[in-house]
């Protein structure tokens, strides 16, 4: 038999054995896409067949595109991918960090200017994942913003608008997801605004006027809240006399409600007889 022959007999059997391309992870919520190179003098495409955990999805393949559809895993759920291809060609997977592990989340350079609070994340998997961004009050740490998880898996960022107070201002990111729930470090910012006054600032009849708008606190001293909201001038009218803390930019500061004044009506004189 023709050496020529002999090879190409081998060659063909080769071809149809083909090899293998694997791709391992879990479900993120994402699908894989191969790029199916064509083989114009023997006019076929490289991939002979793509099998997910074990099944065939796809056999002998028309296409220089191809879609692995898995939308109906689980997130989470493991996956094996196995690309069956001829041994004179190589496929390309375009996207296969979208089955990454998660364990490679993390939250980078969180930081704060004068005016942004701004991150970066990678090994995001999440759709439906968001960020909170927490504040240190006085009274421990509270959520001042939500913002949604853009989800890629490659570096995300994200900046948001945040209005400081004089002084030191503390923040943490807080990642949260189905399966995770990671915090940041703690960031600061010194702002080196003035301070927002107010007036009066001992006895109190009936208004606080404070020098710019901003979210406000009162308390008494025993800590009990009696008024909190957002204004440039606080109404004070309907508090009982007594010792008040006005917490505004993280301060306390006290004022005294004090009695009202008791005006006596003028005494008429008699009429002499």
């Amino acid at each position: 038999m023709n050496k020529h022959f002999l090879y190409l007999l081998l060659f063909v059997s080769l071809a149809s054995q083909g090899q293998q391309l694997r791709l391992e992870g879990v479900y993120r919520g994402r699908d894989v896409y191969i790029q199916n190179p064509y083989n114009s003098s023997k006019k076929y495409f490289c991939v002979q067949s793509v099998a997910v955990n074990g099944r065939t999805i796809i056999s002998s393949p028309n296409s220089s595109a191809l879609t692995i559809d898995l939308s109906s895993f689980n997130l989470n759920d493991a996956i094996s991918i196995v690309v069956f291809h001829y041994a004179e060609c190589l496929p390309k997977i375009l996207n296969p960090r979208v089955l990454k592990s998660r364990d490679g989340f993390s939250i980078v350079q969180p930081m704060a200017d004068n005016a942004s609070v701004s991150w970066i994340s990678t090994g995001e998997q999440d759709k439906n994942a968001y960020f909170e961004l927490e504040k240190m009050f006085l009274d421990g740490w509270k959520v001042i913003h939500r913002v949604e998880a853009k989800g890629d898996i490659d570096n995300n960022q994200y900046s948001i608008g945040v209005i400081h107070y004089a002084g030191d201002n503390q923040f943490r990111l807080h990642y949260i997801s189905e399966t995770l729930s990671i915090y940041s470090d703690v960031f600061e910012f010194y702002s080196t605004a003035d301070p927002i006054s107010f007036y009066p600032t001992d006895d109190v009849d009936e208004i606080i006027s404070l020098s710019k708008a901003t979210d406000y606190q009162i308390k008494d001293a025993d800590g009990k809240l009696y008024k909190k909201g957002f204004a440039l001038d606080i109404f004070v009218r309907e508090l009982k006399p007594g010792e008040y803390i006005l917490i505004i930019e993280n301060r306390e500061e006290t004022f005294y409600k004090p009695e009202p004044e008791v005006v006596l009506p003028p005494v008429r004189k008699r009429k002499k007889q």
